[in-house]
């Protein structure tokens, strides 16, 4: 196939049915993007994640990279991102490599509200009628009639106070903002309409945002909705996106994760509107409640993040002061105030506050530890004497990421695996289709298996055991998850794990339970002393607490001590939204609690190599463990 003319080439994708015309020379990811198609490339179009691979045919030019193997070339497979436009195309995007429908937790398990006081309260005003002996201005009359003339109103909402107040012929509603000092009058209807109140409770996450819609008046949530984090176009880790603000600016970055945060947002509306059977529209959400780790929060807000990645890590700020919604570049009432949850520290952020907040360890006199798994690992210990924090860098591999056979929790993913006597495998899949690849949890199942049954050794080595899954592969010993013949359409040869990919797992189940270990150091406590440990973020909902202990990435406790939280981020956010109390308690969590910089610290180190064995170096840590001598030895 040629171009059409000059530099203008068409690009076809199938089986979407699109085409799109761009000019020679461009990627095939960018055509991607321009044809609106979700395509998973997370290192930003760097070439790295191997992620975005495509089938094309016509006229191209492509780097192999080091990514792909050689049978991914003898099937024609390129990487998006490294492959230019030279003439029409028509492309077929491999099915693991398409951001499809997606597991996101969006519940929490967090404490109740025993009393509903939100920022946020609307009042009846009903005003004398100007006259020409009684000639105040609007403004004034309104506070008069309120009796506080210390309140002060956004010039958004004075613009539209004359014609709101006649159109309900001197009577109107005052919703007023008591999250800053003075209070604000951030909105004005006409007429009587005290009957609803929505805020807005958000979780900016690294992989993904999660939004709910709440009735300020009773509590309740009305709507839920969630989306993978924009910004994963341009790196999968906090790491690779501040590099990428550090060349491009920090424009981008803040303004994808706006534009996620407004498309959960339009969700919402739209879902509510169903509900209530009236359109409900961006101006009746009135206030909202903002979580996310520090990295996040800078970028949504719109702030350099350099000085985070490099050592001392200092953010521009550890408390964000209420913005309106306008400043903030988000669809709802632009006078409305959005809280935003402190961060303790550079990679320490707000969502392990409204964490430590949704989980209430804060006012237990029990000792708890907390963990958050995510693209960062995140360990809060203490009571509520006290709390000491710290963060290690977890990496993507839970998250599809580092592995290759790993993928989001998505269809197609199986999150849940178990290897039978003759050493083949059951499964279940996301979506009960066939499978792409394999997810978070479902890894965590399978390194625990291959454990037990001797197909790996106490250092996550592939044994050369005489059976057909097992075999040598380009980059050292592999085994066979699943043939390809049982897999999804497109997929590319077997579905395999390989010695390089169980390191990176290992990697970061050790710098989990290493970061754990060095605090229970540092306090002078010990594991019997834990009376509860809970699990927060999306991941840990959905892993097999026996297969994680397993494999040592949390502590050998008795597993009735285990809660999950489910997401407490959101469910955090969404307690300060309904409850001064909850809001004063954010405050204290973050005065009360000292940060462990573990990346200075001598103790994490030892810790962590003490974990880079299963399930660790010292078997006397996990007491409840059957280890036999054919599986925990070296072999």
């Amino acid at each position: 196939m040629t171009a059409k003319s000059g530099d203008s080439c068409e690009v076809a994708f199938s089986p979407d049915g699109v085409t799109v015309t761009v000019s020679k020379g461009a990627t095939i990811l960018e055509a991607c993007r321009e044809a609106g198609i979700a395509i998973d490339a997370v290192c930003g179009g760097e070439g790295k994640c191997g992620r975005c691979r495509v089938r094309p045919d016509g006229e191209f030019i492509a780097n192999r990279g080091d990514v792909l193997c050689e049978e991914d070339a003898e099937a024609g497979v390129v990487l998006a991102c490294k492959a230019t436009v030279q003439g029409d195309l028509k492309v077929e995007i491999l099915p693991k490599s398409r951001i499809r429908e997606h597991q996101i937790l969006t519940r929490s398990a967090e404490r109740a509200v025993p009393t509903l006081t939100p920022w946020l309260c609307k009042t009846l005003v009903e005003m004398p009628e100007a006259n020409v002996y009684d000639n105040t201005a609007d403004l004034e009359r309104l506070l008069r009639t309120l009796g506080d003339r210390h309140l002060i109103m956004p010039v958004e909402t004075l613009r539209r106070l004359p014609h709101i107040i006649r159109e309900g012929d001197w009577t109107v509603t005052a919703t007023i903002s008591s999250l800053e000092h003075p209070p604000e009058i951030t909105r004005l209807e006409s007429g009587d309409r005290r009957t609803r109140m929505l805020g807005l409770a958000v979780d900016v996450g690294t992989t993904t945002i999660v939004g709910q819609l709440v009735d300020l008046l009773s509590g309740e949530v009305v709507a839920t909705s969630s989306e993978y984090n924009r910004q994963v176009s341009k790196g999968e880790d906090v790491i690779a996106r501040m590099m990428y603000s550090e060349e491009m600016g920090v424009e981008e970055l803040t303004t994808l994760a706006r534009d996620t945060v407004n498309s959960v947002i339009s969700s919402l509306l739209r879902t509510s509107s169903e509900r209530f059977g009236d359109e409900i529209t961006t101006m009746d959400v009135v206030g909202a409640s903002v979580s996310g780790n520090t990295i996040m929060t800078h970028f949504f807000v719109g702030l350099d993040t350099s000085h985070i990645r490099l050592e001392p890590y200092v953010p521009v700020a550890h408390h964000m002061p209420p913005r309106s919604g306008h400043d903030l570049g988000m669809n709802i009432h632009p006078s409305s105030r959005v809280l935003l949850f402190p961060s303790r520290a550079g990679y320490l952020g707000g969502d392990v506050v409204a964490d430590v907040l949704a989980s209430g360890m804060h006012t237990s006199e029990n000792l708890t530890l907390l963990i958050d798994v995510g693209t960062n690992g995140e360990i809060v210990l203490g009571c509520s004497e006290w709390l000491v924090s710290c963060a290690c860098s977890a990496g993507p591999a839970f998250e599809g990421g580092e592995v290759s056979c790993g993928m989001r929790a998505m269809h197609g993913a199986i999150d849940s695996i178990r290897i039978n006597d003759d050493l083949g495998t059951s499964y279940h899949v996301l979506g009960d289709e066939k499978p792409n690849g394999i997810c978070g949890s479902g890894l965590i199942d399978l390194i625990a298996e291959m454990y037990s049954n001797a197909i790996i050794d106490r250092k996550a080595r592939i044994q050369e055991l005489a059976i057909e899954r097992i075999r040598q592969g380009e980059e050292g010993m592999e085994y066979v998850v699943e043939w390809n013949k049982r897999l999804g359409d497109g997929s590319v040869g077997d579905l395999v794990i390989t010695d390089a990919d169980l390191q990176n797992v290992l990697r970061t189940k050790a710098a989990i339970y290493g970061a754990a270990t060095v605090l229970l150091k540092k306090m002078e406590e010990d594991l019997d002393d834990i009376s509860e440990v809970v699990i927060a973020g999306g991941f840990g909902n959905h892993l097999d607490i026996d297969r994680a202990i397993s494999i040592g990435m949390f502590p050998d406790i008795p597993r009735d001590r285990y809660r999950f939280i489910g997401n407490g981020s959101l469910g955090g956010a969404r307690l300060a939204l309904l409850s001064k109390d909850m809001r004063r308690e954010m405050v204290e969590i973050f005065e009360e609690m000292t940060y462990i910089e573990l990346s200075v610290d001598s103790d994490f180190y030892d810790e962590f190599s003490s974990s880079l064995f299963l399930p660790h170096t010292d078997i006397a840590k996990f007491p409840s463990l059957s280890v036999t001598e054919s599986r925990g030895g070296d072999h």
